[in-house]
């Protein structure tokens, strides 16, 4: 059998497996990979996107996308930006407040970041992710940089291989690969081939990112691209632990499911763990959309998911997780 778990490293940063968790936005703040780290151990963590320019203003409303727990394990923070100023002090601020690792998103179709010239934007202009790189990396002292990118900018322009190659030079240490292109959000399957051309035309390491959610997916993104390492995106919402899942079923072994009563624990926690982050109000109206996530599947879901909207304690949420899993 194949064996598909590796450890990655990167300068002196060894990362003990090659199955991560992806940036998620407004989703994988500090509570979610703590519950990830104890009950996943996804080879490395990441946060959500960060503003560099919001960082290098100071912005208080930045905190809550800084902190890191000693509960959880090697973090990735991502920053968007298009200021080579912003990201390279930026950068130097997350190494302080314990990152493991920088990087870069140059991905994000969401029409916010993409006017603001970031995200997948800066896919368009592969010489100043070039210059951002380099800042980057001036602006920290041990840490990786790495960025994460589409294959392309449209259907007329597949130029993930020159960025990936221009990023090499830059001095980048790995590239995320998300297999579709940046005016594409999910309506199109991965594009496994275009991943395999960036992956054989770089020698630094290539993480697929993609339609992965079990490990039959993880297997396939693995041998059709050639790729160091997957990262898990959407599948991981509401299910912290699919990495042990992934890596059970890479290995051959099976895997079960937690029952509803380990279930509505998580759920519960997740929500302590957002009220010590954000406070009570932000937390009630967090768990409104993360219930939605959790419940997937659960017979019953609907009802919940629409209760949850009149949620206005910790009360009513534990209320409503046990009628759900009665």
């Amino acid at each position: 059998m194949i064996d598909y778990i590796k450890p990655i490293k990167l300068k002196n940063l060894k990362i003990e497996n090659n199955i991560w968790q992806a940036p998620l936005a407004g989703y994988s703040s500090m509570p979610f990979r703590i519950l990830t780290w104890r009950l996943g151990k996804p080879g490395l963590l990441a946060t959500e996107m960060i503003s560099a320019r919001a960082i290098e203003q100071k912005n208080e409303k930045q905190e809550q996308y800084l902190v890191k727990s000693d509960k959880e394990g090697p973090v990735a923070y991502q920053l968007w930006g298009c200021s080579e100023s912003a990201v390279e002090y930026a950068a130097g601020v997350v190494e302080n407040r314990g990152a493991d690792v920088v990087d870069l998103n140059c991905g994000c179709p969401v029409k916010k970041v993409r006017a603001a010239g970031a995200g997948s934007k800066l896919m368009e202009d592969p010489l100043l992710i070039a210059k951002l790189i380099k800042a980057m990396k001036r602006g920290v002292n041990n840490i990786p940089v790495t960025i994460k990118i589409r294959v392309g900018t449209s259907d007329r322009d597949y130029n993930g291989v020159k960025i990936a190659k221009i990023a090499e030079d830059a001095g980048v240490d790995l590239i995320t690969v998300h297999g579709r292109h940046a005016c594409e959000r999910y309506s199109h399957s991965v594009r496994y081939e275009k991943i395999q051309e960036i992956v054989e035309a770089v020698k630094i390491p290539i993480i697929g990112n993609g339609d992965v959610y079990d490990g039959i997916s993880a297997k396939e993104m693995f041998d059709r691209t050639g790729c160091a390492g997957i990262m898990v995106g959407r599948a991981c919402m509401g299910s912290p632990w699919i990495f042990n899942k992934i890596k059970s079923e890479l290995s051959g072994n099976d895997w079960n499911e937690p029952d509803k009563v380990e279930l509505a624990s998580v759920m519960l926690e997740h929500y302590d763990l957002l009220v010590s982050l954000v406070g009570e109000d932000r937390a009630i109206r967090q768990s409104r959309k993360l219930g939605s996530f959790y419940s997937k599947g659960i017979i019953g879901a609907r009802s919940f998911r629409n209760k949850l909207n009149n949620m206005k304690s910790r009360e009513d949420l534990e209320e409503l997780v046990n009628m759900l899993m009665s």
